[in-house]
Parts: C-alpha cells; structure tokens; sequence
C-alpha cells in the first residue's frame, strides 16, 4: 500500500498511525529500518506475563554487551564464550534466545518472581526489537496521542512536530 501509494501520488509519510494488527516484528522493521517511518502503531507483545512473575520488559538490554541485564542485576547471555560461526543461536525465523546462568537463579532470591517453574531464565530478542523498542517509546510521546484522537488530528498537520 505504502509503495502505491509513493508510485501513485508521489506520497511517502514521515509517520503512520494504525492498530495491533500492523504491529508485528516486521512490519514495525520494515517501517523503521526500511522506509524511516515513525510508527505509531501498538507493539504486539506476548511476552507480559499475568501470574506475578516478571516479564520480558523488565529485563534491561545491554546492546553494546549483547545480553540482558535481569532486575537482581545479572546477565543474560546467549553465549558463554566466542564462536567463530556468526549464525550459531539462531532459530530459523533469526530469534536469539539469552539465558542466565542455572547456578546464578538457583541462587538468587528472587527466583520465585522470575522463574519459579524452571531452573533457569531466558529472554528472547528478535531481528526487528529495536524497530519494536522505538515504536514502544513513541507510544508515550504527545504525538501517539494526537494519532489516536480524530478531533486533535484534524487540528495538527503533523503530529511528530509536537512530539515530546
């Protein structure tokens, strides 16, 4: 739609409003990374948990050290040491999987918040999270909110230029 529309009118938006359905990990990539559209679009996150134990967005990411930093303040790794195959740890779909350390929860008092059922935590990061990070950020900003309501809408031109 966005190529037709850029083909047909000449037309490429600075941002795009639209609901869940478009917030996938690809979609938000390919607007982010690919076309440089801000998106306000609600992220689809299936990683919230609803039985008191901690979720995915309570783990810290650590880009410059590739791991997570969970809130007792230990790593996440998705390796303990160096390979030389770039591609090892990768499922199919280009998922990484970040582990703590079985001995280091065992250990750790608040192992019933974060893995109660398990000996070990892991989180999963996918190609598109930092598409998926920045659509979250824009979410709290004014503009989101301007995209979202029809009456402010019709009296700003462009929401990103009250974005806070």
């Amino acid at each position: 739609m966005l190529d037709r529309t850029d083909q047909r009118f000449g037309i490429r938006p600075e941002w795009l409003a639209a609901d869940t359905a478009y917030g996938s990990s690809e979609n938000l990539g390919s607007l982010v990374k690919k076309r440089g559209i801000i998106p306000f679009i609600p992220v689809i996150d299936k990683t919230e948990r609803t039985d008191g134990t901690w979720s995915r967005a309570d783990f810290e990411w650590d880009e410059e050290n590739d791991q997570y930093i969970c809130p007792e303040g230990h790593a996440l790794r998705q390796f303990r040491r160096n390979y030389s195959d770039p591609g090892r740890g990768k499922n199919i779909a280009g998922i990484r999987k970040y582990r703590a350390l079985r001995a280091t929860c065992q250990a750790c008092p608040s192992k019933d918040l974060c893995c109660p059922n398990v000996d070990a935590r892991y989180v999963t990061r996918t190609p598109d999270e930092n598409a998926r990070d920045f659509a979250r950020v824009c979410r709290k900003t004014r503009a989101y909110k301007v995209s979202r309501d029809k009456l402010e809408r019709s009296r700003c031109s462009s929401p990103t230029s009250s974005a806070s």
